[in-house]
């Protein structure tokens, strides 16, 4: 153990015994505070190593022990601080990165499903009138019956109507993608 004046002195003129001194007096404390904060013994390790930089580094002219322990948790208290910040950065921007993909991928899915829908009215547009009416109505998912009533047919009449614009539309649309709605929507 350094008496107080001895340790003030070394550690005045930068003497290595001073801060080998201070780091096994402190070391373990203060990575144990450093770990409770941040949550990570290696980052704690660094943080903890950053704070006796600081030491070696600093040119104050410290009177007491009590102003070098000061000096070591201040320090290690804003280095454990900037850590969070800019974790929390990090943090948001992965989230930021996550979302604006998570975004771009539904974007990306929505565009499809709408150039599908289209190029699906489209191809619905050219059926005869009444079958035109039948195909659009059972998009809306009105049921045979239902459409039977709207347009006063008879809900065999819906149905042949199904049957025969189910066949102009696979006609007219050999996408793997339109063929399997088409399929699923009007089975």
């Amino acid at each position: 153990m350094l008496e107080q004046d001895v340790l003030l002195d070394l550690l005045a003129r930068k003497d290595n015994r001073a801060y080998q001194y201070l780091y096994q007096c402190y070391y373990v404390a203060l990575k144990a505070l450093a770990n409770h904060y941040v949550k990570d013994n290696d980052v704690a390790e660094d943080l903890v190593q950053d704070v006796f930089i600081s030491l070696l580094e600093s040119d104050y002219k410290f009177k007491t022990e009590n102003d070098i322990k000061y000096f070591l948790y201040s320090s290690l208290k804003n280095k454990c601080i900037s850590h969070s910040r800019k974790q929390k950065v990090r943090d948001k921007y992965y989230q930021d990165v996550v979302s604006s993909l998570n975004e771009e991928e539904h974007f990306w899915d929505k565009v499809l499903e709408e150039d599908v829908y289209a190029r699906l009215m489209a191809a619905i547009e050219t059926l005869p009138p009444q079958c035109k009416l039948v195909m659009i109505m059972t998009l809306d998912g009105l049921k045979a019956s239902e459409i039977a009533e709207r347009l006063h047919i008879s809900v065999d009449t819906v149905k042949d109507h199904k049957s025969n614009g189910k066949k102009k539309l696979t006609a007219q649309l050999k996408d793997a993608e339109l063929l399997c709605l088409i399929g699923f929507l009007w089975l």
